[in-house]
This record gives structure tokens, sequence and C-alpha cells, in this order.
């Protein structure tokens, strides 16, 4: 099962130490991210940058980012999946409507 992507924006990041907070678009507390969370990095995180990320907790039960993208790589990596399984789709019923002609 796919894991729920969360919405936010870096509202603090701190360079030097390479960790920030999000502020999640649901308004929940902010959430702690590492820079080692960033699935892709592009550059160093800006505040006012706007990234999805999953949720997970740290060994003290806190909760911090994981698997954070940029979100517009984000919804590009989704037009992407969404494009490739409509051409799979098409395949297979050009594959069926063939086969159905010939028989």
């Amino acid at each position: 099962m796919k894991e729920k992507r969360l919405k936010g924006t870096i509202k603090y990041w701190n360079g030097r130490k390479g960790f920030g907070f999000i502020d999640p678009d649901a308004g929940d507390k902010q959430i702690f991210v590492h820079i080692k969370a960033f699935t892709v990095r592009k550059g160093k995180p800006v505040i006012g940058q706007e990234v999805t990320y999953t949720l997970s907790e740290d060994e003290q039960g806190r909760a911090r980012a994981d698997n954070v993208l940029n979100a517009e790589d984000d919804t590009a990596a989704e037009r992407s999946s969404s494009s490739a399984m409509m051409i799979v789709g098409i395949t297979v019923v050009v594959i069926a409507v063939s086969i159905y002609l010939w028989a």
C-alpha cells in the first residue's frame, strides 16, 4: 500500500546544521526535517519552499518528516506515473482488439 504523502512549507532552515521544520498544510504542529530526509537534493532547502513528505517518528517518539520531495518534483513524478499507466492500458486494449479481430 502506498504511504500517504503530506504537504507543507519549509518554515525554518539551519543550513549549517542541516535541519529545519516544515509547517504542515493541515495546520498541525511543525515537523522536524533533516537534510538526509530529502529524496532528491537540488540545492539547499529554503524557507517558503513547498514540499511533500511522509510522516515517521524518531527514537524518542517525536514526529519527523521522511522521503521529502520538492512539491513540484512530486507532482511531476505523479504525472509521469499516470502517463505510463495510460500507455500500458492502451497497449493492452490494442492487443486485445487485435487478437479479437484476427480470431
